[in-house]
């Protein structure tokens, strides 16, 4: 049984508790960020995360829909996925990240992940190696934070070329922030986006665009992976883990 639903009655007051504090508090605001939008799709990378067929949410994949003989749902033949998650059993938001780029490396000829990834409420992402050729200063861990403004609540990390990077609760784009807080001089460049078509929870597969002259493709997915279990499984923007959407919900505002 996941830990998630022992811990969900003592968890689930505490989400609601930190919703209300993590939670955009004003209906407008004269803050207002310079704002450099995505490029266009052919300028991006387009990857779709889709979940196994036969294995609940267990097993994801993840396919390059800009593949040789594939298309925007990704290529008929499914062993031609580029990466793929398997969730623990014991931690419902715990994943482990392989690729196919690296395999057959343990003792025993078995397949090792090259990251870990934990999504909760304390989310972060253990980057163990690379497939597309992280520099070694991006190895080992990312904690991702929370934060909120007078526009929104994000998630947010860093990265060793020194810049924050965010994920908005509305519109679910990757922001990589210059001057953060610093008002109007403060500058947000959109360099991924995550569509979830015909499922606001992303329990049946997401898609992710991504400009990978600004940010690994790895990075990108597994980060993303942390917001849609938490961040946007939920109407209250935080502790979707314990506290997600159910069929029918509207999304919560605060006046």
């Amino acid at each position: 049984m996941p830990v998630e639903l022992v811990l969900s009655p003592v968890m689930r007051p505490l989400v609601c508790a930190k919703a209300v504090l993590f939670h955009p508090h004003r209906k407008s605001s004269r803050y207002i960020p310079r704002i450099i939008e995505l490029p266009k799709d052919e300028d991006l990378s387009i990857f779709v995360v889709k979940k196994r067929f036969g294995t609940g949410s267990k097993v994801l994949d993840v396919y390059d829909t800009k593949a040789e003989d594939s298309t925007a749902y990704g290529p008929s033949d499914s062993e031609k996925r580029l990466y793929w998650f398997v969730r623990s059993r014991a931690v419902k938001g715990a994943y482990k990240m392989y690729s196919s780029d690296i395999r057959n490396t343990g003792p025993d000829g078995e397949d090792e992940p090259m990251a870990a990834v934990r999504a909760g409420l304390r989310s972060n992402v253990l980057l163990i190696k690379s497939a597309c050729g992280l520099p070694a200063s991006e190895l080992g861990w990312h904690v991702i934070n929370h934060r909120v403004d007078a526009i929104d609540s994000y998630r947010i990390f860093t990265l060793a070329d020194g810049y924050t990077y965010q994920w908005t609760t509305s519109g679910k784009y990757l922001e990589r922030v210059k001057n953060m807080a610093e008002k109007e001089s403060e500058v947000r460049e959109r360099i991924a986006e995550v569509t979830v078509p015909g499922s606001t929870s992303g329990s049946f597969g997401w898609t992710l665009k991504v400009d990978e002259t600004k940010i690994s493709r790895e990075i990108a997915l597994s980060t993303a992976l942390c917001s849609v279990i938490d961040q946007w499984n939920t109407n209250i923007a935080v502790g979707g883990i314990y506290y997600a959407r159910q069929q029918g919900d509207v999304r919560w505002k605060r006046d």
